[in-house]
């Protein structure tokens, strides 16, 4: 398994490989990689410019829910991002795509020979952010979340009663034939993104809910990403939905205050929002230029995402849920996921949840049998009682709550899980009893291991924090990068290596 390289540096700096990918997401190039969700990290250090361009400014309609509390958004600054080096980049072609200069590259990276640049390579780049979106709360995170309010809705109904072109697709999604619905409906149970924000925005680029022919440039691209070869809805909702999470738990986790629009330029988010609202701003930046974005932000107007969203499901804010974790919210009692008696490894420490812009909530496992992608003799098991909400493509999802829901209260997924023997969804589980086995399925992996995740009312839990990861008295503890790490129980610690060694990674009952 490979490992993700990432740090801070002035703004928060990412970049590297990933061990556990649970979605092949495309992004746009170049594209700054995603912060990573350190609550304890310092918030980006802005520098001043003396010549700031006006903010984005309008009056918030009568109505508009209380602003939060202002987190003090300049209206210009400079941050630092990086630029991961691929194969048959040059150090001009870099400069051009980005908006530096050769001299600066070199200056700020320190390279001597600007033709020696190797694949990987992580190069710093100062980019201005000139401009900041209005500060108006659009969307409850209830409505971005896929939380408790969508425990109701119902993707199938609603999407063949609108007769859209969405109602008449089909797509092959990893070797099965799924219609729309099915793809709208496993991308927000993948990302736990809500279904109705994911229909608005596809709803708002692509017609696709209520038109029975959108335009061919639609058809190809349904979520407004055009800067891709990668067509179809399921990449395009997988891509969609990053973006809105990269925004979500940036703000809300206080580590990106910024967007990227589609021509390169950057932005500072509106300052007094909430994190939903942070999410829909990054989305629609990714899909918008200056003069395009501030239009699709406002509250109403023919161009207005909101206005989509009103159309198709009213008012956003009678369904808004507050907090969706509370600040005394404290873990329930999480045994380890294998038997008693047994040794695993800990190869894994925090990272993504499910893919980038999520916060560094999973921990990674194998046993001593792994050898590449095949399946493993030893079996998961349930690390607290539940009923399995999800089963299909290496997933597994355990809903804690009485609800039976995993949208609501605590949750658990676990990822890389064989077909072979895996739990059936609907079945009521106890602490301890077989989930399957661990294998590469689902998402992208080079050897078997189990990949674990939290959520609380539908938001993924970072490992590290305010409610840290424990399973079974082993408490998480993050690293300098991503995929770094500890486990500590009493006096005893384990460190997060690709390696099988007892007093290093070992854990056990």
């Amino acid at each position: 398994m490979k490992r993700l390289l990432s740090s801070l540096c002035t703004a928060v700096i990412l970049c590297g490989l990933a061990a556990c990918s649970n979605t092949a997401t495309p992004e746009l190039a170049p594209t700054p990689p995603a912060t990573p969700s350190n609550p304890t990290a310092a918030p980006i250090t802005v520098l001043p410019t003396p010549t700031p361009t006006p903010p984005f400014r309008r009056s918030p309609p009568a109505g508009t829910p209380t602003p939060d509390p202002s987190r003090g958004l300049p209206e210009a600054g400079v941050i630092t991002t990086t630029y991961t080096v691929r194969p048959g980049d040059t150090l001009s072609g870099i400069a051009i795509a980005t908006g530096a200069t050769l001299e600066e590259l070199q200056r700020l990276n320190n390279l001597r020979n600007p033709n020696a640049l190797q694949a990987g390579q992580a190069l710093l780049i100062l980019r201005q952010i000139t401009g900041r979106a209005p500060s108006i709360k659009l969307i409850p995170d209830s409505e971005l979340v896929n939380s408790p309010t969508a425990a109701g809705f119902d993707v199938d109904d609603f999407v063949s009663r609108r007769r859209g072109y969405l109602d008449r697709y089909t797509e092959d999604v990893a070797g099965d034939t799924l219609t729309g619905a099915q793809i709208v409906q496993r991308i927000a149970d993948q990302f736990s993104v809500h279904p109705r924000i994911l229909l608005t925005a596809l709803e708002h680029a692509g017609g696709w809910v209520t038109k029975t022919q959108p335009s061919p440039d639609q058809i190809l691209y349904p979520l407004g990403y055009k800067r891709t070869n990668l067509d179809g809805l399921n990449v395009q909702l997988t891509w969609a939905a990053a973006r809105l999470n990269e925004g979500y738990y940036g703000w809300r986790l206080g580590n990106r205050n910024f967007a990227r629009l589609d021509d390169g330029d950057y932005v500072f988010y509106g300052d007094g929002i909430n994190a939903g609202t942070a999410g829909v701003q990054n989305y629609l930046a990714a899909i918008n230029t200056q003069p395009t974005w501030e239009a699709a932000m406002a509250v109403e107007g023919s161009r207005a995402f909101m206005t989509t969203y009103r159309a198709l499901f009213g008012d956003p804010w009678q369904n808004g849920l507050g907090q969706l974790v509370p600040d005394d919210l404290k873990q329930p009692p999480l045994a380890l996921p294998w038997a008693k008696g047994e040794t695993w490894f800990f190869t894994g420490g925090p990272h993504s949840t499910w893919g980038r812009g999520t916060p560094w909530g999973a921990l990674d496992f194998t046993t001593a049998s792994v050898n590449g992608c095949g399946e493993l003799p030893e079996w998961l098991t349930a690390v607290a009682e539940g009923v399995v909400t999800r089963s299909v493509n290496g997933e597994v999802g355990l809903a804690l709550d009485p609800s039976s829901d995993e949208r609501i209260g605590w949750s658990v997924l676990y990822l890389h899980v064989s077909h072979n023997g895996r739990v059936a969804q609907g079945k009521k589980v106890k602490t301890g009893d077989r989930i399957g086995h661990p294998s590469c399925e689902g998402g992208l992996s080079e050897a078997a291991h189990v990949h674990i995740a939290r959520k609380y009312n539908g938001e993924w839990i970072n490992a590290e924090g305010a409610i840290p990861f424990d399973v079974g008295g082993w408490v998480a503890g993050e690293g300098d990068q991503e995929y770094d790490g500890t486990l500590t129980r009493g006096n005893q610690t384990r460190e997060s290596c690709e390696c099988k060694l007892p007093n290093v990674n070992g854990v056990s009952w």
